[in-house]
């Protein structure tokens, strides 16, 4: 009996493990892509071909991919992918069995599970993009991937060699934030660029209206002094109408409800202005707790009639958190001007080294304008 009952148990061992190696044997990871030479989120070459690695063996037939801009709304969604009938994808290129391809020559290797998009012309630079596997890829032994995959990437900013008119000095720039929250960011920033090669960097401090500013008639408390457009006493939140207004604003970097932080670009001449691109930074706040991460800023800064520099632009960002909360993707739009040299305010923060590696001019932390 005992040799009887050590026999079922042996047999019993067996069918557990000959069933634990079949299931092992028939389960396959579906494919998942990758995009070759991405770190952190960013390639280097925006013209070098676009290789995705799907890390097992693809059936060609149901490979649908795009890139993308990379717009989504407060809650995530793609413009394809919301309710909103005026929304769309906009895409960039697109490799598509049944429709055709778009903007690149698109070779697979179905056996290495390899997609190699060897684009028509450079992709943007700056712009978030996004990699879009569409569901239902399938590899030849039949596993699925069954939903949409995002791959989110930007190309790194390089300065084109070249020579650069942009105006180092301190500007008043103007966020107007729409998503995901409507919003007003005021800045003063100090932007040294290097004139032979356009590369910048530039110092964003946070800018509060002056409380020090005295009024025809006496503010209560609770108000500052507004002076453009006209006297008036006013809530210290309230939103600058435009860059004029300038000279009601005064840097605060310190913490908790001042802030300061260090932007990298280039600025390339166009013959009537200078474009300015920013790298993707992040936007600290403690009080009250606001992170904007993958903030980037793109603007075209040009001196009017009467010879001041202005300029209009654009704003995104990855992700708004509001403490660890996120709130969505921002976009918005960006205006800025030249403070003359001899009104810029006092301990205006400067930028600790200019982006090709030269120092900004120094300034002490009590100096004047």
């Amino acid at each position: 009996m005992k040799a009887l009952h050590h026999l079922v148990v042996l047999m019993l061992a067996a069918a557990v493990l000959i069933a634990a190696a079949a299931s092992c044997e028939r389960y396959e990871a579906p494919p998942r892509p990758t995009i070759e030479g991405l770190t952190s989120g960013i390639l280097d070459d925006p013209r070098a071909p676009v290789v995705i690695d799907f890390g097992t063996p693809i059936d060609p037939d149901t490979l649908f991919v795009k890139i993308a801009l990379f717009e989504p709304d407060v809650e995530g969604a793609l413009g394809d992918e919301d309710a909103d009938p005026d929304t769309e994808l906009r895409v960039l290129v697109r490799r598509d069995p049944l429709e055709g391809d778009l903007a690149a020559r698109a070779d697979v290797d179905a056996a290495a599970g390899r997609l190699t998009l060897v684009l028509d012309a450079a992709l943007p630079v700056g712009p978030k993009l996004v990699l879009l596997v569409e569901g239902g890829l399938r590899s030849p032994t039949g596993t699925v991937s069954r939903h949409r995959v995002r791959v989110p990437f930007s190309y790194v900013v390089k300065c084109a060699e070249g020579a650069s008119t942009f105006e180092s000095g301190t500007y008043f720039v103007l966020l107007d934030v729409e998503q995901p929250l409507g919003t007003q960011i005021q800045l003063l920033a100090y932007i040294d660029v290097d004139p032979a090669t356009g590369a910048l960097v530039g110092q964003f401090t946070n800018a509060d209206r002056n409380v020090e500013q005295k009024c025809p008639t006496a503010c209560p408390s609770t108000d500052v002094c507004r002076l453009l457009p006209s006297p008036e006493c006013v809530a210290p939140s309230t939103r600058a109408g435009s860059i004029e207004e300038w000279p009601d604003f005064v840097p605060n970097a310190t913490p908790p409800t001042g802030y300061s932080f260090v932007v990298q670009g280039c600025a390339v001449d166009d013959g009537a202005a200078s474009g300015v691109l920013t790298a993707p930074t992040t936007m600290v706040v403690e009080s009250p707790k606001v992170t904007v991460e993958g903030l980037t800023m793109t603007a075209s800064f040009a001196a009017g009639a009467d010879g001041i520099v202005r300029a209009t632009g654009s704003l995104t960002a990855d992700v708004v958190r509001l403490g660890t909360n996120p709130l969505g993707a921002g976009k918005g739009s960006m205006a800025a001007v030249r403070l003359p040299d001899d009104r810029v305010p006092p301990n205006v923060p400067r930028p600790p080294a200019r982006a090709d590696g030269g120092a900004a001019p120094a300034r002490g932390p009590d100096a004047g304008p």
